[in-house]
């Protein structure tokens, strides 16, 4: 199977169907070595063989050029049964070539004449195909025999198939011919082939050796064979088989000492990555050895950048894999002292020219990764601090790193499967932060294997105990374990949990750190959160435009996700998926993904966040990241429901389940009973969504440092009230009024709003009002539309039909939008009970007739948005559903619109 190739082999196809006097008998292929030209042309030999024709095959080897005829020889012995039908001096010249009789070598134009007759002898009984690989290396004789031959061929049903190197001088090019460049194969083929052949690999191993390959079949097939047996996380230059080196070698070995001595310092200098390739020559002098690079095609000039660049990524590895471990050693040396004002620079260099253990620069490069990981490098600051640990004089600072690189692999750039095999180094030496460090990463490993929730929280409150006094805020070690601790007491789901930990932040000697705190007070135990708890988090969030670091952007991200402030992260999140995907923070790039899948679903951008899950999804299961997976199969889950997939929301919260019993995971059995509860609701079984809702959090009750309490009160308000548990509905209102649970976002308090309208028999509409006035209320599509349908409903049994019909209408232009079936169903027949039609639904709500109005006048969706006090988002929302409504195309329209509108409704 070719990966990438379809439009090459449909050429093949339609070349094979020719022989005509208007279509070329000559089919030409050029490429780079290794991008599947000797593939293709088996594949052309197959389909000729399935179409009728008979394929003969020859390929030149370098080390016959000097052979006469020893090409031709190669590729006329299948055809020799037609020798007696030629004429005697063809028949000579060809039994001379394939050695059958003894003479001198035919002249090159009785040698072609002789090949022409041949082959259309053949040609009569049965449609040949000739197929020539690597053509540069014919030897001249059979190059001019088939040269003849190719220009002679047309309206004969012989047809010539040739493959050579782009690089090399090719004589089909010179006869005429044109070449079909056979470009590297995309993306989605290379990891498709890698899937395929590899389907052990790892996801950001596979992105890598994707990025390195550059789309080169060859490179894609040889670079992981590579990599086996090489532990820990990728290094800058990927080692390569004896094939790919063999590729380049030669052009290496061609090129002066001087110019593959700078060619050396050019790739450990990191250059094209940060600089020029001319910025990172250490003199002037040097330059001078660039132009032999230039004209051996390994260096090439960026007409966009103007920048020398490698022609191919590999040519770098290339260059790499044929120095020996001393000139490496001396090329960075060289370089920590060129970037003596870069400290960064100057570390990786002196840890990479270092022989023997030294502490000194350990320190410094222990020092380089916290910072590299900081500025979004976390590959490298996984490289940085493994290479730490190996210059590590003492065990116990050797044993501390180790773990600190199985924690970065395995929290941050995806390698979890590693981290046992880099935590076994730490178990003769668990002591003080190594032991932190170690607890850190084997608790995460845990809790994504067969461990439960309690052993990881007793692994990491034992290796902080076992530290005495005040726990240093700048230690980094002790502040990731008190995080990770964080996480494991929400996944838990359980006071007790937080109880303990929070034992354990009081021990901080000074201010606990900003991103702690606010996953403490935000993320833990968000009905408890006040004005300064948000404002904290406000702030904390804007901050994350002046950031790269993955880390501190999907905990603080995460920090807002119960007070529905995720979509303030977005860019930032953005910048992390974009990272992960360019092979750096993986692990952080699904927490991202799966963040802004959380920010989608409130918004109603379900479309995007079933394509966010679907890459979260994958890369964890390719990964191992089972427990990472759950907040995004919620999200599915919950989209699965509301869109009529009942059978595939279901599964979901039966795989939440089976992996939380076992592990006693509690939020995770809380989201398979909202998923469940959102199954029920749109078909009005309110008994068993109360059930649902109520397993969550009793009614009455906001389970305290539950965080999805606060996302189902709404739920379990309306299930209770329309199961005739009213008494239960109020206490459970009375409960989120007296959290304050409405002044924490706008999306909260247009639910605490309508949840008390529902229990609330004298004022309910004034409250529903008020609930549907909230500013900001627009972004929340799908809860906006639940509360009109509720609100409707109820007009509707109070004898308000008009009325009803408005709020039912918009709930149901909102479902459609949505593609909610099961909603817009349950919306349409409380319409139709209304005594509405589908067809009302078609007439303006009275805020897409304030948008219509104000669009006609010329104003932009942004000064709409400031006049409304509407998101510019909602505006084009309103917009998008306005125009069928009025049957028109554009805003230019409006008006005549609008006006055609008001006098059909006098």
């Amino acid at each position: 199977m070719l990966f990438g190739r379809d439009a090459e082999l449909a050429l093949i196809t339609e070349f094979m169907q020719g022989g005509s006097a208007s279509s070329s008998p000559v089919l030409l292929f050029s490429g780079e070595p290794g991008v599947g030209k000797t593939a293709l042309l088996d594949a052309a030999s197959e389909i000729a063989e399935q179409a009728g024709r008979t394929a003969v095959r020859t390929t030149a080897l370098e080390y016959e050029a000097d052979l006469t005829f020893g090409a031709l020889n190669q590729l006329i012995h299948p055809l020799l049964g037609a020798l007696p039908a030629l004429d005697e001096i063809h028949r000579h010249a060809i039994a001379v070539i394939s050695g059958l009789e003894l003479g001198p070598p035919p002249t090159q134009l009785i040698a072609g004449a002789a090949l022409l007759a041949l082959t259309t002898e053949v040609a009569r009984t049965m449609p040949l195909l000739i197929v020539i690989d690597d053509v540069p290396w014919l030897d001249l004789a059979s190059g001019m025999a088939l040269a003849y031959l190719a220009r002679r061929l047309r309206g004969t049903t012989v047809l010539l198939l040739v493959a050579a190197r782009s690089e090399l001088e090719n004589l089909f090019v010179r006869s005429g011919f044109d070449a079909h460049i056979l470009s590297p194969i995309d993306d989605a083929s290379a990891d498709s082939l890698l899937v395929s052949r590899f389907p052990a690999l790892s996801a950001n191993v596979r992105r890598r050796i994707r990025d390195e390959a550059l789309g080169n079949p060859l490179a894609l097939l040889d670079l992981p064979a590579a990599l086996e047996g090489e532990p820990g996380p990728l290094h800058e230059t990927l080692p390569l088989t004896e094939r790919l080196t063999e590729l380049y070698a030669r052009r290496l070995g061609d090129l002066p000492a001087g110019t593959r001595e700078l060619l050396l310092f050019v790739v450990l200098a990191g250059a094209e990555t940060s600089m020029a390739i001319d910025d990172c020559i250490p003199t002037p002098e040097g330059r001078a050895d660039l132009p032999p690079a230039e004209r051996a095609g390994i260096l090439r000039l960026n007409p966009r950048t103007g920048r020398r660049e490698f022609r191919h990524p590999l040519i770098r590895s290339a260059v790499f894999e044929l120095s020996t471990s001393e000139e490496r050693r001396h090329a960075h040396a060289l370089l920590a002292r060129a970037f003596a004002d870069d400290p960064q620079r100057r570390a990786w260099h002196l840890g990479q020219s270092a022989s023997i253990p030294d502490e000194e620069i350990a320190g410094l490069l222990e020092a380089v990764s916290g910072d590299l990981l900081h500025a979004g490098n976390s590959t490298r600051a996984t490289a940085a601090m493994l290479r730490a640990a190996e210059l590590s004089p003492a065990p116990e600072d050797r044993a501390r790193r180790v773990a600190r690189a199985a924690y970065l692999g395995s929290l941050v750039t995806g390698e979890l499967q590693s981290s046992p095999e880099l935590l076994v180094g730490t178990q003769q030496n668990r002591t003080g932060a190594a032991s932190i460090a170690a607890a850190t990463a084997a608790a995460y490993h845990l809790l994504n294997g067969e461990g439960d929730a309690a052993s990881a929280q007793r692994l990491l409150i034992a290796a902080l105990t076992a530290h005495p006094g005040p726990l240093d805020p700048a230690d980094e070690a002790t502040m990731e374990a008190l995080q990770t601790l964080v996480f494991v007491c929400f996944y838990a789901g359980r006071a007790e949990f937080w109880v303990d930990a929070r034992r354990q932040f009081a021990r901080v000697s000074t201010v606990v750190p900003e991103t702690l705190a606010l996953l403490d007070d935000a993320f833990g135990d968000p009905a408890r959160a006040d004005a300064s708890v948000i404002s904290r988090l406000e702030a904390a969030l804007d901050s994350l435009q002046f950031t790269s670091d993955p880390v501190r952007i999907t905990r603080i991200a995460t920090a807002g996700a119960y007070l529905d402030r995720v979509g303030r992260a977005r860019d930032a999140l953005w910048r992390v998926v974009d990272d992960g995907r360019r092979g750096g923070a993986v692990t952080k790039e699904i927490e991202a993904l799966l963040l802004l899948a959380n920010d989608d679903y409130f918004s109603g951008d379900w479309d995007e966040l079933e394509r966010a899950t679907t890459d979260g999804l994958r890369l964890c299961d390719e990964l191992g990241y089972v427990l990472t997976s759950a907040p995004g199969r919620f999200m599915r889950g919950l989209v699965d429901a509301a869109r009529g997939r009942d059978a595939a929301a279901d599964s979901a919260a039966e795989q939440l389940l089976i992996w939380a019993a076992p592990r006693r995971l509690y939020t995770l059995a809380a989201y398979a009973s909202h998923i469940r509860c959102m199954l029920q609701l749109p078909h009005g079984r309110f008994e068993s969504a109360y059930r649902h809702a109520a397993s969550i959090s009793p009614a009455g009750t906001l389970e305290p440092f539950l965080g999805h309490a606060v996302w189902v009160v709404f739920e379990l308000v309306e299930a209770a009230t329309r199961s005739g548990r009213r008494a239960e509905a109020a206490a459970h209102v009375e409960a989120a009024m007296d959290a304050g649970l409405g002044e924490l976002s706008s999306r909260l308090h247009l639910l605490v709003g309508a949840a008390s309208a529902l229990t609330d028999s004298r004022h309910w509409r004034e409250r529903f009002e008020d609930a549907l006035a909230t500013p900001g209320s627009e972004r929340w599509m799908f809860d906006r539309a639940r509360v009109e349908l509720v609100y409707g409903e109820q007009l509707r049994r109070s004898h308000s039909p008009a009325d009803a019909r408005v709020h039912l209408s918009s709930a149901l232009d909102t479902f459609r939008d949505l593609r909610a079936a099961p909603w817009t169903d349950r919306a349409l027949r409380e319409l139709r009970a209304a005594g509405g039609t589908e067809t009302d639904a078609d007439a303006l709500t009275p805020q897409e007739a304030a948008v219509a109005r104000l669009a006609a006048t010329g104003l932009t969706n942004k000064q709409i948005a400031g006049r409304l006090y509407l998101s510019p988002r909602t505006v084009s929302t309103h917009l998008s559903r306005i125009f069928p409504k009025l049957g028109i195309m554009s805003r230019a329209a409006l008006r005549d619109a609008l006006e055609r509108d008001a006098d059909l409704r006098h």
